[in-house]
């Protein structure tokens, strides 16, 4: 019998949907395009392209495979369709930990811009625990309100950030691809496409929202392409700005490149902007509990995680117990209120999920066996979306793990635990199934 996960509301819409997933990726491109630019010097934009050539290719993945699942679960079930159930887990479990992250780095991001041009609190460890405890409050309460929050939050920033391109290259007018940065030495140009290549983490978003769309097999197609095309708007636009306007020199705070940028062209603008980049992390953060959440749900559900995490609010049915774990957890990453240590650890499992999901679509289109609502050409039976991720995702991950090597233990012993611990779910479901009582029936 198949699994009915009825307790979705589904009230989302193609631009609900595409501002969930916009703030998302967009909170991590703000978050390093400093780094990016410091890192490639007069080379940036072409590590900025190369980054949004990426997201592109892992959105197109998304898109597809999200057309084919039209329902709760993202990653875990396209991994699950075409390798397995334990594959799948370890895939997701990399993955949540990276979602965990980002209400961290969201919340502290935003808490650090609040600080430094508004002079709110002294404390942003303090501030970015508060943001959390609301987006937790905000969370409970529902999806669709939290995607009213992001559509207005999504409307307001694009509006801001065009006019800030707009502005900046009408006043410093600069050719490409160096722009006014020629002759700029990059500084560690192996960093900075380690850089782009988790520079639009949070894709994944598409995928969780599949649940939650009226229309799935319609929406999820639409918000992909517009997720793809705002990101290469503002992606190249706020780059060739940044390298128009902005010397090496002015980027003193690397994780404040925009609202520098702004101060430039604009005084009044770094206003306007930094309200916007409080609001895009705050939104990326609450996607972060959403997408958590969600995954935490489908494990559950599968008898892969303890059965009180897919326990359902009585009045907004949402996972109550699921969105107290990343509460508490993020409060364990926000209390040194450091942002380096997140730089150095963000992203690779994601960037193997996003690899895995690649796999999992080109192995079920091979086969023939799923029907999907959208496609991209096929070449020998594989679509080209999957094609190019795997090769693009390969060449990310190669680059993050031997820039990145010696804070690998750290993603290594949350992979670890989440071994031991299907490990111990599987021998209690042994033991279940021994005496003849297994839990899951009703849902085969």
């Amino acid at each position: 019998m198949a699994v009915h996960r009825d307790w979705l509301r589904r009230k989302l819409g193609v631009f609900e949907m595409f501002a969930l997933i916009y703030s998302d990726i967009q909170s991590t491109f703000y978050f390093v395009l400093g780094f990016l630019l410091l890192s490639g010097g007069q080379y940036g934009f072409f590590a900025v392209a190369y980054s949004i050539a990426l997201m592109a290719a892992i959105a197109l993945s998304y898109g597809e495979m999200g057309s084919r699942f039209p329902e709760a679960g993202g990653s875990y079930l396209y991994v699950k369709y075409s390798f397995g159930k334990t594959i799948a887990y370890l895939s997701v479990w990399l993955l949540a930990f990276d979602q965990i992250i980002m209400i961290s780095y969201g919340t502290i991001d935003a808490a650090k811009v609040l600080h430094k041009i508004w002079g709110v609190g002294t404390s942003e460890a303090v501030v970015a625990a508060a943001i959390s405890t609301a987006l937790f409050a905000l969370s409970l309460i529902g999806i669709r309100e939290s995607a009213n929050f992001a559509k207005a939050v999504a409307v307001f920033d694009v509006v801001i950030m065009a006019t800030v391109i707009v502005v900046a290259l009408a006043t410093y007018p600069a050719a490409p691809p160096s722009f006014n940065w020629d002759g700029v030495v990059a500084a560690n140009l192996f960093f900075a496409f380690s850089l782009a290549s988790r520079g639009y983490t949070g894709v994944d978003t598409i995928g969780q929202l599949a649940g939650e769309a009226r229309e799935p097999l319609v929406q999820v197609p639409k918000a992909t392409l517009l997720v793809i095309g705002m990101g290469v708007f503002i992606g190249l636009g706020l780059t060739a700005a940044a390298m128009s306007a902005l010397a090496p020199g002015d980027l003193q705070d690397p994780a404040l490149a925009p609202v520098y940028l702004a101060q430039k062209v604009n005084h009044a603008l770094q206003y306007l902007v930094s309200a916007s980049i409080v609001l895009v992390m705050t939104v990326a953060a609450l996607a972060g509990y959403t997408s958590f959440t969600r995954l935490t749900y489908i494990l559950s559900d599968e008898g892969l995680m303890p059965s009180f995490f897919k326990k359902l609010h009585k009045k907004f049915r949402t996972p109550h117990s699921s969105l107290a774990l990343a509460y508490l957890v993020s409060l364990l990453f926000i209390a040194p209120g450091e942002v380096d240590l997140i730089l150095s650890i963000y992203a690779v499992g994601s960037l193997t999920n996003y690899m895995l999901v690649a796999l999992a679509l080109a192995k079920a289109a091979r086969s023939g066996t799923l029907y999907g609502a959208f496609k991209t050409p096929l070449i020998r039976g594989i679509p080209l979306s999957a094609l190019l991720a795997i090769v693009m995702v390969t060449v990310g991950l190669a680059l993050t793990i031997l820039e990145k090597y010696p804070y690998l233990w750290i993603i290594g012993v949350w992979a670890a635990a989440g071994a031991l611990f299907y490990a111990a779910v599987a021998h209690r479901s042994g033991k279940t199934g021994n005496r003849g009582t297994s839990t899951t029936t009703n849902s085969r």
